[in-house]
C-alpha cells in the first residue's frame, strides 16, 4: 500500500478546495508549529480505508518528507466524504501510544457446533515504537468452544508492544446456540406471567 501523502499549500476557500478534490489537512507534533495544507482526498480516503493506523510519509512543502500518523478524521455525516484530517508528526525513535485492530483467524470449533461468536473488543491499546506497528493483530480463535471466552490476558505476546488494555478485558466469547437458550427463556416467561398479570391489575386499581 502506498502511504506517501503529498501536501500542498492552501489557496482559495475550503469549499472550493473540496470541489477540486482536495481536503484540508493540519500537521503538528515533533516540536514543529501547527501548519495547514491540503491533500488529495481520494488518496487519503484509500489509506484510511486500508489502514488508518499506518505510518505515513508526508511530503511537506519546503520541509521534505516527514513521518506522521493520522490523529483525527472528520467526515460528512451522510456521504462519509472527508471534511478534514489531522496528521501528527512522529519521531521514529520515540514510543507512541496507539491502537491496533484485531484480525481473527480460523473458525472457532464452537461456531462449527452451532455456537455464536460475539465480539466485544475490536482494537487493542498499545505503546510501541513506530517501526513495530502492524496493520492488524492476528489472533487464532479456531480452538474456542461453546462457552469459551478470549480475554486480553490470553493473547500471545507481541515483541516490542506494551499492552495498555486491562488484562481482564473481554475480547470475544462463543455463546451457546439460540435454540439452547429458548427453553430457559420460555420457562422464565411462564413463571413471570402471573406476576405480570398482578402488576397489571394493580395499575388498573390505581386508575
Amino acid at each position: 500500500m502506498n502511504t506517501t501523502v503529498r501536501l500542498t499549500e492552501r489557496s482559495g476557500s475550503t469549499s472550493s478546495q473540496r470541489r477540486k478534490g482536495f481536503v484540508p489537512v493540519v500537521v503538528y507534533g515533533a516540536g514543529s508549529d501547527t501548519q495547514s495544507f491540503t491533500a488529495d482526498a481520494k488518496a487519503l480516503t484509500e489509506i484510511i480505508g486500508k489502514n488508518p493506523r499506518a505510518i505515513l510519509k508526508v511530503e511537506l512543502p519546503g520541509s521534505g518528507i516527514k513521518n506522521a500518523v493520522i490523529a483525527e478524521v472528520q467526515r460528512q455525516p451522510l456521504s462519509r466524504k472527508l471534511l478534514h484530517v489531522d496528521l501528527h508528526q512522529i519521531d521514529m525513535k520515540a514510543e507512541l501510544v496507539t491502537k491496533v485492530a484485531f484480525h481473527f483467524t480460523g473458525e472457532p470449533a464452537g461456531v462449527k457446533d452451532g455456537g455464536i461468536q460475539q465480539v466485544e473488543l475490536y482494537e487493542l491499546d498499545i505503546r510501541t515504537l513506530p517501526d513495530k506497528l502492524t496493520a492488524t493483530f492476528d489472533v487464532d480463535i479456531s480452538s474456542l468452544n461453546i462457552g469459551d471466552q478470549l480475554l486480553v490476558s490470553d493473547l500471545p505476546k507481541h515483541e516490542g508492544w506494551e499492552v495498555l488494555t486491562p488484562e481482564d478485558t473481554l475480547i470475544l466469547r462463543i455463546a451457546p446456540p439460540a435454540a439452547l437458550e429458548e427453553p430457559a427463556e420460555a420457562e422464565t416467561a411462564e413463571t413471570a406471567e402471573p406476576a405480570a398479570a398482578a402488576d397489571t391489575d394493580e395499575v388498573k386499581t390505581e386508575e
